[in-house]
């Protein structure tokens, strides 16, 4: 298909909407959204939702509120099932198993966060934010920007074509498993929850995830050396059943809406770009200065341009790049 070149907010409304946390509260029963991921509770996503949790509760008057199930309830996939089917009500993760979303996790998709928030906030975002309603009946809260998804490698490379034939566990995300496939290597997907294990065991050579929940879950033990430059950007897609968000009055849907889009900026993207450097350091005191492999990645820009081209059109149509370059 043609992409249509006319942009719209998707993500929109978060300024007008910022007095909404003095409106009046309604006498109504409290309601409290069984919300899931499957990173620890120390994870980047999982401290930026508990003080959503907080914000939102404070602004209904308590009425409206998360129960947080931090890596307890299992992988993204069966995550994301479970809010189809109603048993949990948000899901935040970056398993979506839509092509829309998935290709923006290939390597070098995108400049920056900034560039990804304006993809995201234009018609490119739209459409997305559309096929993930349509598969799992969920409505698109916001994307958080955790920071760099980066390779734990268990041997070290002197640059990426070093990973041809090496079994690199990636999540079942499209642009993961492409821009894995582009270097040569052997995309090996995983259950989260089995990653350290299929390390310590030699089932894979390395994993390829976010850097921070990697810290958390102290796949440094298991996997000696972390690429220092990020290979993609880490972008948390929050969503909430469309069951659950009708059963919310206006009011609360306002103030969920506008407190996530104000908390983003701060708690999710500044914080997961200041996390970087301390998670790195995390890995260098457990496994010296030495398993910080950094290289000039200037040049990948360029070269993943076909492949990222390729994968931008066949899933939003021609043109579709070239917009996205130029957001």
């Amino acid at each position: 298909m043609n992409f249509n070149l006319n942009r719209r907010a998707v993500l929109g409304g978060a300024a007008a909407l910022a007095g909404v946390g003095a409106l009046p509260h309604a006498a109504r029963a409290n309601t409290v959204l069984r919300y899931g991921n499957a990173g620890g509770p120390g994870t980047g996503s999982n401290v930026f939702n508990q003080k959503l949790s907080d914000l939102i509760s404070e602004r209904t008057g308590g009425s409206l509120s998360f129960e947080i199930f931090a890596g307890t309830l299992g992988g993204e996939q069966e995550l994301i099932q479970s809010m189809a089917l109603g048993s949990l009500d948000v899901y935040n993760g970056a398993y979506t198993g839509t092509d829309e979303f998935d290709i923006f996790y290939s390597p070098h998709f995108f400049r920056d966060g900034e560039h990804a928030r304006a993809v995201i906030e234009s018609e490119i975002g739209t459409l997305a934010s559309q096929a993930l309603e349509d598969q799992y009946r969920a409505r698109l809260l916001g994307v958080g920007r955790l920071g760099s998804f980066n390779l734990m490698l268990n041997e070290p490379i002197e640059s990426l074509a070093d990973l041809r034939g090496r079994k690199i566990r990636a999540p079942q995300i499209r642009g993961c498993i492409e821009g894995l496939e582009f270097f040569g290597a052997i995309p090996t997907p995983i259950p989260f929850n089995e990653v350290y294990l299929s390390l310590q065991s030699g089932i894979v050579d390395g994993v390829l995830t976010a850097l921070n929940p990697g810290v958390q879950f102290k796949f440094y033990e298991v996997a000696r050396f972390v690429v220092v430059p990020d290979f993609g950007l880490a972008l948390d897609k929050q969503a909430i059943s469309l069951s659950a968000w009708n059963g919310l009055t206006d009011e609360e849907q306002e103030i969920l809406q506008t407190s996530f889009d104000e908390l983003e900026e701060e708690e999710y993207f500044k914080r997961g770009v200041a996390q970087k450097a301390v998670d790195l350091e995390a890995w260098a005191a457990a496994n010296g200065a030495e398993a910080l492999i950094d290289f000039d990645a200037s040049e990948l820009v360029g070269m993943l341009e076909p492949l990222n081209r390729r994968l931008a059109e066949e899933v939003f149509g021609e043109g579709a790049w070239d917009t996205i370059t130029s957001a």
